[in-house]
């Protein structure tokens, strides 16, 4: 059987991150691994900033924490008068040397670039997933009409301009399904339907118990798409996912094999694992910032990161969930980390420290 190469309806993304992706998958042949290294590179270059933003907001907890009981005493004698006890507040924090917003731009930093990278990342996957499943889909209807259209002298042209994947294999469809119902059409479409598994099992891409990385590692999911699952990832417009031709020529293609070797895409299990590193994550920095005040906030952002992490989990791709896995894990081997640095510059620093001391009790 000759080898078709077709002209894609689907169009290649061209974003930093997938290009990257691609590049990392032409050497080690596998997107999961790709996406993992990937964050993993991304995590190791933002460890410097990621550092200095623990070490500042250290160092600022470290300093109101000193000043706390002149803060509650200022808090309490003028608390009939919010203009003075905020200058007096003011003059607190001058006179200690402490500057508040001092330590924000840090901070603002680091949450800005891990927002960019998570929305465009988001984003990137997502373009994947949209050529992924349609680039497949397409292999999917040349094995479909191939070898049919070889037998019945049918040239498949997909050299034309303009004319794409499916304005070529759409009228061999119909031709096949307009057969005379008998065992000659039986066979016909047996034979297309094997070389469709065939093609299917050569171009699907799983990792672990996950059989399409390009949905959501959930039980209630198939692994190969439902034609409304296609149209809403693959990106149609309103009028081509109300087209009844696409349609049909997509369920006369894509239904036996969902039959055959769909699959439940996954159990839930990417899901349980990004929200329980996301709440340990949160909770090991609030158990490192006991401040007074501080707890309930706390919790709240624990809480409101966990559900958040989980819902992209839930709807999105398990490329992507496999990033904030890798994230949030990584996050929680460095924290100790960080911290151990920290505790070591801070001993280091009172050791130095130590001879002026002597010097003002003297």
């Amino acid at each position: 059987m000759a080898n078709l190469i077709s002209t894609l309806l689907a169009t290649q993304p061209t974003g930093m991150w997938e290009k990257i992706i691609t590049f990392f998958e032409s050497g080690i042949g596998n997107f999961a691994i790709s996406i993992i290294l990937l964050t993993l590179i991304i995590k190791v270059v933002m460890s410097p900033i990621d550092f200095f933003n623990r070490r500042t907001s250290r160092n600022m907890a470290k300093m109101q924490a000193k000043i706390q009981p002149q803060m509650e005493a200022i808090n309490k004698k003028y608390a009939s008068d919010p203009n003075l006890k905020n200058q007096k507040l003011a003059e607190l924090y001058k006179r200690e040397k402490i500057n508040p917003m001092g330590s924000c731009w840090i901070m603002v930093l680091n949450l800005g670039l891990t927002l960019a990278i998570f929305i465009t990342l988001l984003n990137g996957m997502n373009a994947m997933a949209s050529y992924k499943i349609q680039d497949q889909y397409e292999q999917l209807m040349v094995a479909y009409v191939q070898e049919y259209a070889e037998d019945n002298s049918i040239e498949l042209n997909f050299n034309q301009e303009g004319v794409s994947v499916y304005d070529v294999c759409a009228p061999v469809v119909a031709i096949m399904n307009g057969l005379e119902e008998g065992e000659a059409k039986t066979q016909i479409i047996q034979t297309a339907n094997q070389n469709v598994v065939e093609k299917y099992k050569q171009t699907k891409v799983s990792f672990l118990w996950i059989d399409n990385i390009w949905m959501a590692d959930s039980p209630f999911k198939n692994s190969i798409p439902s034609y409304s699952e296609y149209a809403s990832v693959a990106r149609l417009t309103k009028e081509e996912k109300e087209n009844e031709e696409f349609k049909n020529v997509y369920d006369s293609i894509m239904d036996p094999l969902r039959e055959s070797n769909g699959r439940t895409n996954g159990y839930f299990i990417l899901l349980i694992i990004v929200a329980g590193v996301t709440f340990l994550n949160q909770w090991l920095v609030i158990r490192k910032n006991k401040q007074s005040g501080a707890q309930k906030l706390g919790y709240g952002t624990a809480i409101f990161m966990t559900v958040f992490m989980a819902f992209f989990t839930l709807f999105y791709t398990t490329m992507f969930s496999l990033y904030m896995i890798t994230g949030q894990i990584v996050g929680l081997v460095m924290t100790p980390i960080f911290d151990a640095i920290n505790d070591a510059i801070d001993k280091h620093k009172e050791k130095k420290n130590e001879p002026k001391d002597r010097l003002k009790r003297i």
